[in-house]
């Protein structure tokens, strides 16, 4: 009986998530992409790309030329390229989003904590909802999907599976490469690299000669490589903007949450520094570009993880500081830029943000006022995760 109504439990929490999501694409709205600047986005080289198969055009520029897998899959739909990429868009998100819900599932953490941590994400309006509202950006999405399964793979060790996700998702974004030293770090922490080091080159072999071939086979006119990229955004290093977009504004409202609890968090991290090293390479990977919160998308997982584990630690008790943070995510969802109904002024997006942020974090201090202390020696007994 027991089991019986976790599991209708469970179906309870997936359904809500399912429905918030669903709410949260429609108030995300559509990029207007028939008009100025929009029509000159990334969306103009991927809509070439689609507009061209199943053949391969060589009439892009790169590094777009290169990023085929959601283009390609949307110029074979027999739909109008936008209704084709609008509807994988959105079967990505709801898949991205029951992904995510699942594998913090796995760690383990509590369905509530679970369900608050991929809720938050939901509402983030950088990391999720610009995707969402750019639908052409399809790529994104399905690059956060296949790095959420690569990460799972990596932890179960299902090599064949890894492989595979790895080779799908060369053909989208560069992001994936990443997995390279992430899963030498896995093995090296977990002392598995005698054991299961062979299995794993094989299995990032295939991605490898999928992303070299790419490069090498398909042709483009013009545009950056990777080395010239890096050279054009990488001044923004010394900018102090940068570094507040990139560590603050991505992760709104949840942005000082590890700061927090900063014993939590190193604990955290102390118990998986593969982890430590992903979140690192995704910084690093952001001086590639400009769009600073868009380009940290990929670090939602370990993020988000992250506050889950906080949620659970710090934050379970009492319900009203859960109903707090899940307001404090909508609240911040809402912007000026994009969405289906923006705000009327910049000042107001700012207000909200900064608000939300405030009482999510000033209700984190009150918790760890009054929770009893977290010793180092008792932290792995209330860190889920630590002694996987």
């Amino acid at each position: 009986m027991k089991r019986v109504n976790r599991q209708l439990r469970s179906s309870r929490y997936l359904l809500l998530l399912l429905l918030v999501t669903a709410g949260m694409i429609f108030l995300y709205g559509q990029i207007p992409y028939g008009r100025e600047p929009y029509a000159s986005w990334d969306l103009y080289h991927y809509r070439q790309i689609s507009a061209a198969a199943p053949a391969i055009t060589d009439a892009v520029q790169q590094p777009f030329a290169f990023r085929l897998l959601g283009p390609y899959l949307a110029g074979l739909l027999p739909l109008p390229d936008a209704a084709a990429y609008y509807l994988l868009t959105v079967t990505a998100a709801l898949a991205l989003v029951v992904l995510t819900y699942f594998f913090l599932l796995t760690w383990p953490l509590t369905p509530p904590a679970a369900l608050l941590a991929t809720l938050l994400f939901v509402f983030n309006k950088h990391l999720f909802g610009f995707n969402v509202w750019d639908f052409f950006a399809l790529n994104d999405l399905l690059s956060l999907i296949c790095l959420v399964v690569l990460l799972w793979a990596l932890t179960r060790l299902r090599w064949p599976l890894f492989a595979l996700i790895f080779a799908l998702a060369a053909a989208g974004r560069e992001t994936v490469l990443i997995m390279l030293p992430v899963t030498l770090a896995f093995l090296i922490e977990r002392r598995l690299l005698a054991a299961h080091g062979r299995a794993a080159l094989l299995a990032m072999l295939p991605g490898l000669a999928v992303f070299l071939a790419l490069r090498l086979l398909v042709g483009h006119t013009g545009g950056l490589g990777l080395l010239e990229q890096l050279a054009r955004a990488a001044p923004k290093l010394l900018l102090p903007e940068t570094w507040l977009r990139l560590l603050g504004n991505a992760f709104l409202p949840v942005s000082l949450l590890p700061l927090v609890f900063w014993r939590s968090t190193l604990a955290f991290f102390r118990g998986q520094r593969y982890l430590l090293l992903y979140l690192a390479l995704i910084l690093v990977s952001t001086f590639f570009g400009f769009d600073n919160e868009r380009l940290m998308a990929p670090a939602f997982i370990v993020v988000y993880l992250l506050i889950a584990v906080l949620i659970e630690t710090h934050l379970a008790a009492p319900v009203g500081l859960r109903w707090l943070l899940a307001g404090a995510g909508f609240a911040a969802s809402f912007q000026h830029l994009i969405g289906r109904f923006p705000l009327p002024s910049p000042w107001l997006t700012y207000a909200l943000s900064l608000g939300a942020m405030l009482c999510v974090t000033l209700a984190a201090l009150w918790t760890l006022r009054r929770s009893p202390h977290l010793t180092p020696a008792t932290l792995a007994l209330h860190v889920p995760g630590l002694n996987r």
